[in-house]
């Protein structure tokens, strides 16, 4: 099986510098109004500045009952998650509106806009499996969603070596849910739209928004001595694209007055940027340095540590996309995969959408000059012609120059925040911000989905939701942090390099089948069935796992003391038959089986040439 194994999922890099972080100092705890209750009717309007320090925070500027940071999948289901969920307003006829959204980016195209297969290498594919899918469904948007992807029933691979049309091998998945491919802007998009025909009057969109906390309202005690405390105060500032093609994170805030918001809930889903992320680590340093070990141990505002464990990518791949169309007589509803010989590079390919337009990635090394920008698009013909000639004459010139002059783009790396995730009572971090891993097994963008949908059953189970929506975060952490550890840590184990990668990945794959194959009563699946399986989570995939390999190492070792201990009862008995000493008849046994070794490698060479 590919290293490189998608599982239906193709993503691009998330891996855009972040800028314009709120400071150290301006993470503080500000005093605001007394909270009566969760949720007010607070009309919406348009961003103004509290430039009279006199008026109180919550005069002048918005105020919202719940505030969403990220436009992406995650980010707009949230929305929608708190649109169904929340209590009513006065009156959703009115102009107020209850929930935000702000991205740094512009909007997407919508879902039937022609580029999403005109223009297919501009937009990375994500493969929707059984997580992303029930938490589509949950929210009553999955079929908008399942329109707007293509279906992919199997995989066609190329070992190294083999390069004919007629050399691939055909798997058809046998999953009990097949997984739906768009772009992800694509799915961005559907949401969008779903949000703007069915929610438009409960929330509010707002596009090239960099949001910066100013204090998450952590305050334990209001006037009326309950536990409440303010609400979240957010600095919101325009952010002008630092690119005019779209395609980076990057954004500039200088010469743009910010504004306050304040909010009763905050969901940070804003993936690569982290805002929020960021700012709960700073924070968290700040309040360690203020508090000896005591105080942290045993104080009344004692709190979990949160910090970001962040591991260096000691199995570097960069990638370069590649629009491609293949022809009528290919199928059009597979991943199609290739190896090269030398393990140079990888070629993975998925539909975007049902005509046979596909978006390839080519993997390679960063040091590859193939990877460099403005490389020889002649070498990179030769290197198509040599390693994978059955695609190679599927992509025009224009393609190979195109693809040559583009400089590669990175994949993330494994990174996961806790063992908090929340930041006081009104704050929530989930999706890729807190839990990020590379797009070979499918796991990113679909977690990040079933994230929304755990904290949406959280919030339904909270009796006197107006009153105790303070108990969500906490909740969610319980629930969901020890799962985005054991997400990031199976996912990097299975990415090592070299003899650590054999070790973690190719033998364990090659014991789960056989154990598997002989006991499935007693050993589980390899990880990639694991993956698979419904109402698992990934913390119960990792105990099975450990569980499995300690049998496994019972048996094995059970097994060889039994043929050790064989061994040397049948030398004792050879020996005492033939009068001969056992060392003699253990180093002859040898030998011999040395012997046949070599002649069996021998006669094996004879019969290939």
């Amino acid at each position: 099986m590919s290293r490189y194994y998608w599982a239906g999922c193709l993503l691009c890099a998330l891996s855009a510098p972040v800028s314009s972080l709120i400071s150290p100092s301006a993470i503080k705890n500000t005093r605001a109004h007394d909270v009566r209750t969760l949720f007010s009717a607070a009309p919406s309007v348009e961003p103004t500045t509290n430039t009279d320090k006199s008026i109180p925070p919550e005069e002048g500027q918005n105020h919202y009952d719940a505030v969403v940071v990220g436009g992406g999948p995650a980010g707009l289901l949230s929305a929608i998650m708190l649109a169904q969920k929340l209590p009513p307003l006065y009156s959703l006829s009115s102009s107020a509106k209850r929930v935000v959204v702000y991205d740094r980016l512009d909007p997407p195209p919508p879902p039937d806009n022609l580029v999403y297969s005109t223009d297919v290498s501009k937009y990375y594919l994500l493969g929707i499996g059984h997580r992303g899918q029930n938490a589509l469904k949950y929210f009553d948007v999955w079929k908008d969603v399942e329109k707007a992807s293509v279906a992919v029933l199997g995989r066609r691979d190329w070992a190294p070596g083999k390069m004919k049309e007629e050399d691939a091998r055909i798997t058809m998945s046998n999953k009990e849910v097949t997984s739906r491919v768009l772009a992800r802007d694509k799915l961005v998009g559907v949401l969008k739209q779903v949000i703007e025909t069915r929610y438009k009057d409960v929330i509010e969109l707002k596009y090239g928004y960099q949001v910066d906390p100013i204090s998450f309202g952590n305050e334990d005690v209001t006037s009326d001595g309950e536990e409440s405390g303010p609400p979240v105060q957010l600095q919101v500032s325009q952010c002008t694209p630092l690119s005019s093609d779209g395609d980076t994170e990057e954004c500039s805030i200088e010469n743009n007055q910010p504004s306050k918001v304040t909010t009763q809930f905050l969901i940070a889903a804003d993936g690569a940027a982290r805002g929020i992320a960021n700012a709960m680590e700073t924070a968290d340093e700040e309040y360690r340095k203020q508090r000896n070990i005591f105080q942290r141990l045993f104080g009344k505002s004692k709190q979990l540590p949160f910090r970001v464990t962040r591991y260096d990518d000691d199995n570097q791949r960069v990638y370069k996309s590649i629009p491609i169309k293949f022809p009528d007589h290919w199928a059009h509803d597979l991943n199609y995969s290739a190896r090269s010989v030398n393990s140079r590079g990888t070629f993975e390919a998925l539909p975007s959408d049902a005509n046979g337009n596909y978006c390839a990635l080519l993997l390679l090394r960063p040091d590859d000059v193939l990877a460099s920008a403005n490389c020889d698009p002649k070498v990179l013909r030769e290197y198509f012609d040599l390693q994978f000639p059955q695609f190679s004459k599927l992509l025009g010139d224009d393609v190979m120059e195109d693809v040559a002059k583009k400089g590669a783009s990175t994949l993330p790396s494994f990174r996961f925040a806790g063992p908090r995730h929340h930041e006081g009572k009104r704050t929530v971090i989930l999706g890729d911000c807190v839990h990020t891993v590379k797009p070979y097994f499918g796991l990113g963008a679909n977690t990040a989905l079933e994230d929304v949908k755990i904290l949406s059953q959280i919030i339904e189970s909270i009796p006197d939701l107006e009153k105790n929506i303070d108990q969500a975060p906490l909740e969610f952490t319980k629930q969901r942090a020890a799962d985005s550890r054991a997400l990031v840590k199976i996912s990097r184990g299975m990415d090592r390099p070299g003899k650590i990668g054999t070790m973690r990945f190719v033998l364990p794959l090659i014991l789960d089948s056989m154990f598997n194959k002989f006991m499935p009563k007693v050993f589980g699946p390899s990880m990639f069935g694991m993956f698979q399986k419904q109402g698992v989570t990934f913390t119960q995939i990792q105990k099975k796992k450990r569980l499995d390999r300690l049998m496994q190492s019972v048996v094995i070792a059970t097994i060889l003391s039994s043929i050790g201990i064989g061994f040397g009862y049948s030398t004792k008995v050879l020996a005492k038959a033939l009068g001969m000493s056992c060392t003699v008849v253990r180093g002859s046994l040898a030998a011999a089986m040395l012997a046949a070794g070599f002649a069996r490698s021998k006669l094996s060479k004879k019969e290939s040439n």
